[in-house]
């Protein structure tokens, strides 16, 4: 009988001998968090914010942030973010490398920070005879917000580099127009040249983002303004690549433009000054 009961007791105390907190082995935690890596929206002094959303079931330790391999920074509080800024620093591959409380670990993959239509951009303004007015390189750096839409923002020059100013692309006549718009400096936001384009749509050239449309230049002295058609196309979407102002590309635009007729009766009114805060840029340094 004495043996009858301790065969019928032994399969209870094999269970209980394997069971986790009753003297057996547990098994260990070896998988890493979940973590995802995101970008803000510029904010006014042109840095974007990335964070790392990072979860586990037993908890993070810290957030490591990375640039091509090289640690940038740690976080150990909730919300994990690093700060990037828009004009010195470099765009591309970063990542995110989240800890749990036991050691483990899991990296994101490669996060490039973005922003609407950077890089550089050719552009020409010509007369209703089809005669330069002038043209330059704009480098699209950030974005700001008008009127609740995000505009992108960036510094421009003309070729003879006697002008630099800041200047805006997108919507900024309305929330469905696309507008180019060029101040007279970087410190004013007095308008040196203003257009809008003709569909509201980006074209394409050879694979590159264009506008083409119609505005007028103003005299930042007399407040005089001359009719023009714009034309800009998409050089690269690199912001710290040197910037070219191609011959070709002023042929190609300035054809495109010689064919638009200049209607000033056609053209819709934009403003002289803009009702915006600009960006601070002046760390920005443009290609010679």
């Amino acid at each position: 009988m004495k043996r009858s009961a301790l065969l019928l007791a032994l399969p209870a105390l094999l269970i209980t001998a394997c069971t986790p907190g009753s003297g057996g082995t547990a098994t260990p935690d070896t998988t890493g968090p979940q973590i995802s890596l995101t970008q803000s929206a510029p904010l006014e002094d042109a840095t974007v914010t990335l964070t790392a959303t990072a979860t586990d079931d037993s908890g993070i330790s810290k957030v490591e942030f990375y640039r091509n391999g090289t640690l940038l920074g740690t976080d150990s509080t909730a919300p994990y973010t690093y700060p990037v800024d828009l004009v010195n620093d470099t765009r591309t591959g970063y990542t995110a490398k989240a800890y749990d409380t036991k050691g483990n670990a899991t990296v994101t993959a490669a996060f490039n920070v973005t922003t609407k239509y950077q890089g550089s951009w050719y552009w020409l303004a010509v007369d209703s005879a089809g005669n330069n007015v002038a043209d330059g390189v704009s480098v699209f750096i950030t974005e700001v917000p008008v009127s609740g839409q995000q505009v992108a923002a960036g510094v421009y020059t003309d070729t003879a580099q006697t002008r630099v100013g800041l200047s805006l692309l997108g919507p900024i006549a309305s929330t469905t127009s696309l507008d180019a718009a060029f101040t007279v400096d970087t410190t004013q936001p007095a308008l040196y040249l203003v257009a809008q384009d003709n569909d509201g749509a980006f074209g394409t050239y050879n694979g590159s983002a264009t506008f083409g449309g119609l505005g007028v230049v103003i005299d930042p002295t007399t407040g005089a303004e001359r009719d023009i058609a714009l034309g800009m196309v998409q050089i690269d979407t690199t912001v710290d690549a040197a910037a070219r102002a191609q011959t070709t590309l002023r042929a190609m635009l300035k054809r495109s433009l010689s064919a638009q007729r200049l209607n000033r009766s056609a053209r819709v009114a934009l403003p002289a000054t803009l009702n915006v805060k600009l960006p601070d840029l002046s760390r920005f340094k443009l290609p010679q």
